[in-house]
């Protein structure tokens, strides 16, 4: 039947208007003859009484209406072209080819074509005001011949429909890396992943390579096992997120452009005069916003080649500047940029974002005892920790990711803001905890030993004071002078 929409009443096969080849029932998919000729009743009329007969004959529904077809041809110059006959095909029938339909652009005359309802030269199946208004205006009716390449003009789920084997579903969706676009086949698709890559590069134009996700992320790197199949074997590619551009080697670098949405939320979150902490960074997908919108950013990734295309993004976008590189595990980071920044005496970052859900939550026991005995609360940093969590019912999803992260810090977390970033599988959802960090976890240590310390002492002068008043009843223990100099280094250690 001819590809349409539904308004449009398809042609049998067999009919005289229609001429289709039945042989390709017994091909295999791959080798399905996708061409048709359909012979249509036009209106041949002056180039400049086009405009006005469009208008009546769309309004009466009577134009030739098929998905990226135009309605209006130029008319070929032989005059044969006009047919007497209803019964009798024309002997110089016009059979259009998708280039000719290009050709002639200056010709005087156009060919509008009916809607496969008219299917004789004497318009009887319009009605008569409107017969007689074309007929009045200078429309000659004619027999017009269309050679469809209908694989050119179907959509990519037609063509793909067309493709596999009956019971086998099409894709319904992929992703798209510049100029690449990744699928993820089901078992029963992989043995026509061929015939499909080549469908997409046809259908998208914009497309130079195909590649197929052919098992799971077991990569320390994030990095999944990919095949080319179909277009060129060229991973490097860069795309566009939120006015940043980002390079990258696909096959070398994780990549998820259905982050992006996630990736604007938390950029939208800082201020200018936040400082970023970006654990896990890849080539830079928060960190260069993030940068762009003049946060200062510490950015670490362990791949050397994420770290690569990550001073490639940095310098590509101009953030150098407020952009520092880093290239080692995780946790090390951490404490090196802490210890660099607080011998310096320079602010301290108080947002971090940790993106590698499968396993970001191991990576929070950093935060135990980092940081001096002198910081309070207002100084703890506010934590993006992503994740993946199991569960049926949003609260069953959040027990399940917030029991993890608390088991890790030993301590509860009285307010943290779940987000659901998206759908992984069925009951496996990506979430994103927020939260601050506890000042009792990130000070816990020398917290607890000054507290001992401090608990021997007073026992200590509570006895010696008790033997003093006993011999002598005149005295007593005096406090503590608040404007002693070693209380106000105490009170003035750490990063302040």
């Amino acid at each position: 039947s001819l590809l349409a929409p539904n308004n449009v009443r398809p042609l049998a096969v067999g009919s005289p208007l229609c001429e289709m080849s039945t042989s390709s029932r017994e091909k295999k998919p791959q080798d399905v003859v996708l061409e048709e000729k359909m012979r249509l009743v036009g209106l041949r009329v002056p180039a400049r009484k086009c405009g006005l007969l469009m208008g009546k004959l769309r309004s009466e529904k009577f134009i030739l209406h098929i998905k990226r077809i135009k309605p209006v041809v130029d008319a070929p110059s032989n005059s044969s072209e006009i047919a007497k006959d209803d019964n009798k095909e024309p002997s110089g029938s016009h059979i259009v080819a998708a280039a000719a339909t290009r050709q002639n652009k200056s010709a005087s005359e156009k060919i509008i074509l009916l809607d496969s309802k008219i299917t004789a030269l004497d318009l009887k199946e319009m009605d008569s005001a409107t017969r007689d208004f074309c007929l009045s205006n200078g429309a000659i009716p004619v027999f017009h011949t269309l050679l469809l390449d209908k694989e050119k003009h179907m959509s990519l789920a037609e063509t793909l429909k067309r493709i596999l084997p009956k019971g086998i579903p099409i894709i319904t969706s992929f992703e798209s890396v510049g100029h690449i676009v990744h699928l993820n086949l089901l078992d029963q698709q992989m043995p026509f992943k061929v015939q499909i890559g080549e469908a997409i590069l046809k259908k998208l134009p914009n497309v130079k390579t195909v590649v197929v996700k052919t098992g799971k992320i077991t990569d320390r790197f994030r990095v999944f096992p990919m095949e080319v199949i179909a277009g060129k074997k060229d991973l490097e590619t860069e795309v566009k997120e939120h006015g940043c551009r980002f390079r990258l080697d696909y096959g070398k670098v994780y990549w998820n452009s259905r982050l992006q949405t996630e990736h604007a939320r938390i950029v939208r979150m800082l201020h200018r005069d936040d400082i970023v902490c970006d654990m896990f960074c890849g080539i830079g997908p928060f960190a260069v916003p993030a940068g762009m919108k003049g946060v200062k950013v510490y950015a670490n990734d362990l791949n050397p080649e994420s770290f690569k295309w990550l001073k490639e993004n940095v310098r590509l976008n101009k953030v150098s500047h407020r952009v520092e590189c880093f290239n080692l595990d995780g946790r090390e980071f951490v404490k090196d940029i802490t210890k660099r920044i607080m011998a310096t005496e320079q602010q301290l970052y108080n947002v971090v974002t940790m993106n590698l859900p499968a396993i970001a939550i191991e990576f929070l026991d950093v935060f135990k005892d980092l940081y001096p005995p002198t910081f309070t609360k207002d100084q703890m940093p506010r934590i993006h920790c992503y994740c993946f969590a199991r569960g049926e019912t949003p609260e069953e999803l959040r027990k399940d990711a917030l029991d993890r992260v608390e088991d890790v810090l030993g301590h509860k977390i009285v307010q943290v803001d779940v987000h659901n970033v998206r759908n992984v599988a069925p009951k496996k959802e990506m979430l994103c905890l927020s939260f601050d960090l506890p000042c009792v976890v990130g000070c816990r240590r020398t917290r607890n030993e000054e507290s001992d310390s401090k608990s021997g002492h007073n026992e200590e002068m509570v006895e010696v004071g008790s033997k003093k008043r006993a011999e002598n009843p005149s005295s007593s223990v005096q406090p503590v002078d608040p404007s002693d100099s070693n209380m106000k280094r105490r009170k003035t250690a750490g990063l302040t």
